[in-house]
């Protein structure tokens, strides 16, 4: 187990290093949020200004999931042949981009809360129920982050939770052949890489 955490440990700090992050994030997706979304409980997501409802264009950090940096990172970790296909979605408070990748597809997910503590709080909730576990040492980049050894990742940063899942994948993914769940892992840490750029 201290190997593999030294080995994600690596990964992590060599992506940071290596991640360059424009403020150009994808597509600034518009949501009409349909009625039933416009609730005021704890769970409705963020919410503009002096609203009720939820925020009609999605955080340029959250739509950094689908990016043209995010998918150069894939092409790059997997030594794709060419950029994978993504389609982002965002529906007022969940940013989501699906990759077609020749392995399967893989999704990151970001949900943007109320605030830190709302985010740390859905990030344990989220772990909880993919049976994912606390990411331990330098590993958590000093941050809440689980991760499951089916390919799930879950980190909380700021008032966003960021969620890998790449369990739809093979078993290992790439020309190195590298395990899905180390993929997932480096995904969200050149995510998280541009999170504390911007």
């Amino acid at each position: 187990m201290k190997t593999r955490q030294s080995t994600l440990t690596a990964l992590a700090l060599g992506l940071i290093m290596l991640a360059g992050c424009a403020v150009e994030a994808s597509p600034q997706l518009s949501s009409q949020p349909a009625a039933s979304q416009l609730s005021t409980s704890k769970n409705a997501g963020p919410t503009s200004a002096g609203t009720d409802r939820p925020v009609a264009v999605a955080p340029a950090a959250a739509a950094m999931v689908c990016s043209s940096e995010a998918k150069e990172n894939v092409t790059k970790i997997l030594e794709l042949a060419s950029a994978p296909l993504a389609t982002p979605s965002w529906d007022g408070s969940t940013y989501s981009c699906v990759y077609k990748l020749p392995d399967g597809p893989f999704t990151m997910t970001v949900e943007v809360a109320s605030g830190d503590d709302a985010a740390t709080a859905e990030a344990r909730i989220l772990a909880a129920s993919l049976n994912a576990r606390p990411i331990v040492g330098l590993s958590n980049l000093g941050l809440p982050g689980y991760q499951s050894g089916d390919g799930d990742v879950v980190f909380a940063k700021d008032n966003m939770t960021l969620h890998v899942d790449a369990t739809t994948m093979k078993t290992t993914v790439g020309a190195k052949h590298v395990p899905r769940a180390d993929f997932a892992y480096q995904m969200a840490t050149t995510i998280l890489a541009c999170w504390t750029e911007h």
